[in-house]
């Protein structure tokens, strides 16, 4: 499998436009979100934080949805059949490219958590650095599953709309736009339950002096169960598909 990972990863230093969706929207919509609260009256301090946070995250999980999606393309240059000729199982095959995904989602990461150092002064401890980056960068696997699971899935005329739909979706409801409270209590309690608002709350609550809670893992780790079964019957579906062509 680590041979099939290299090659993921060098396909992927070859899609640049990803830095442009995963890097520069979430930075200009940092800034734009951290300059509202200076004129809405909240703490600025406290919103360079949260936002640092959520738009981190919302880069993060956009570079691991879409890069995962190129499945798509995979499907129709032929590559899925050519996979099916190599020892890699089903599973391997996913994690391969789960694992390869999980590049596209560091640099969002690293890249939001130093504009929040050097933008807004953003100042926190070692420690709570030290497991904030990986929060947020291991924490996003399952929207890498998520990607694939959708990608084996998908048509050509679907993929996009269906991951835009899909993105924004568990994005806004779960809570990275506008915090959970101001919304419709309806509205709060499905996002409590989505896997972006466990995702990025374990790492809001380690930036205020906290630490992620066990209903956070849970809800993540069911998530990323649930998105794993997607991703490898994803798979065996389109390589049937392959089959009967």
């Amino acid at each position: 499998m680590l041979p099939y990972i290299r090659l993921e990863l060098r396909r992927l230093v070859r899609t640049p436009g990803l830095l442009i969706f995963t890097v520069l929207m979430p930075l200009l919509s940092y800034v734009l979100f951290t300059n509202i609260s200076t004129v809405t009256g909240q703490d600025k301090s406290v919103a360079a934080v949260y936002t640092m946070v959520s738009m981190a995250g919302y880069g993060a999980i956009g570079g691991l949805l879409n890069y995962a999606s190129g499945l798509v393309i995979d499907r129709s240059i032929g590559w899925l059949r050519q996979l099916r000729l190599t020892p890699l199982s089903p599973v391997k095959v996913v994690l391969g490219k789960g694992l390869a995904a999980m590049a596209a989602g560091l640099l969002p990461v690293l890249a939001l958590c130093l504009a929040a150092v050097l933008i807004n002064g953003v100042r926190l401890d070692a420690g709570q650095w030290l497991a904030i980056l990986p929060l947020l960068w291991v924490g996003a696997l399952p929207f890498a599953l998520l990607g694939l699971g959708l990608g084996y899935l998908a048509t050509s005329q679907t993929a996009q709309p269906l991951n835009l739909l899909v993105y924004l979706g568990l994005s806004i409801v779960g809570g990275l736009w506008l915090p959970l409270d101001i919304m419709p209590g309806w509205v709060a309690s499905i996002g409590r339950l989505l896997p972006t608002h466990a995702y990025a709350d374990m790492s809001w609550r380690v930036a205020f002096g906290g630490a992620p809670s066990v209903g956070d893992v849970a809800i993540l780790a069911v998530w990323l169960v649930a998105f794993a079964g997607l991703a490898v019957y994803g798979f065996r579906r389109s390589v049937r598909r392959i089959s009967v062509l």
